[in-house]
């Protein structure tokens, strides 16, 4: 499907560049901005290409931001669902067994990212680190107006000393969504629009990772 859209847009961009060079009307103009929206626009390819291995998605709130815990539960679900769409991922560990291994881990606060991506059979680690979480612009302010902002980094589970594979920047992408603002008494809860930001950020997150249309929602 991807090859097929790809041959499309580049048979649209030709149609468009004689279009152009020919008859460099308004209403060509018109029609090249129309066929791009049409297409997808530009072909993004992904910050990183995760291997087929086993993967753990590593969610993480170290400060206790997220005030709506279910956020990150389907933020994870997002993340996943994605990569099984695209064919990113489809050996991703699932969230009951990462709880089962905290439970069973006594030292599990102490294990690094890399050893507990060992510890769940992992090959690489996507770590996701909650930087800021907030389903009101100001405190008591009668509407919600989310932001949701995470590092993102992928390491390797093997004994390494160097075990960060992206990206560059040892405190990770950095990636942000919101949601816009609506009245509290609007009928949306706290819960809705948690749910409506782990969405985008999982598919903000997971778009890192596949190649796709520049306007792809």
């Amino acid at each position: 499907m991807i090859t097929k859209n790809r041959s499309v847009a580049r048979l649209a961009t030709d149609a468009l560049f004689l279009c152009l060079l020919l008859l460099p009307s308004a209403g060509c103009v018109q029609l090249a901005t129309m066929m791009a929206h049409a297409t997808g626009g530009d072909w993004i390819e992904p910050e990183f290409n995760l291997t087929h291995g086993r993967l753990l998605v590593l969610v993480e709130d170290p400060s206790g931001l997220v005030s709506q815990p279910r956020a990150l539960r389907e933020l994870h679900r997002e993340i996943s669902e994605k990569f099984l769409e695209f064919s990113v991922n489809s050996k991703i560990v699932p969230p009951e067994d990462i709880e089962r291994i905290k439970r069973k881990e006594r030292d599990y606060g102490r294990l690094s990212i890399r050893e507990v991506g060992e510890k769940h059979g992992a090959e690489q680690v996507l770590y996701i680190r909650v930087d800021q979480f907030t389903l009101q612009a100001e405190e008591g302010a009668p509407l919600y107006k989310g932001l949701f902002t995470v590092r993102v980094k992928v390491l390797s589970t093997e004994a390494e000393r160097d075990v960060r594979l992206w990206p560059r920047d040892p405190s990770g992408r950095r990636v942000s969504v919101g949601t816009p603002p609506v009245a509290t008494d609007s009928g949306k809860s706290e819960s809705d629009v948690a749910r409506e930001l782990a969405v985008k950020m999982g598919a903000e997150v997971a778009k890192l990772f596949y190649g796709h249309r520049e306007l792809e929602e």
